[in-house]
């Protein structure tokens, strides 16, 4: 599963709470709200790890990385 840099703009525009998260072979960024409804979902990573990560207004570059280590994460889980 890759994980893109856009994947992660979306997860930082995301309110307070939200995760991406995998279920059933797909990413997704849900909202805190919608969170109980996707149980068994897989978290990826929360909003708030993501901008301790690579700060508020990351540039490209550092949501490219961030996007590959996720991925190689992902990967080693065989998901």
């Amino acid at each position: 599963m890759k994980v893109t840099a856009a994947d992660l703009e979306a997860l930082l525009q995301a309110g307070d709470g939200a995760q991406l998260v995998l279920q059933e072979g797909s990413l997704a960024v849900l909202a805190a709200e919608d969170l109980p409804r996707h149980e068994g979902a897989l978290t990826i990573i929360e909003r708030d790890a993501l901008r301790r990560r690579v700060g508020d207004r990351p540039d490209d570059r550092a949501l490219d990385e961030q996007a590959a280590i996720l991925s190689t994460e992902i990967d080693t889980l065989g998901a």
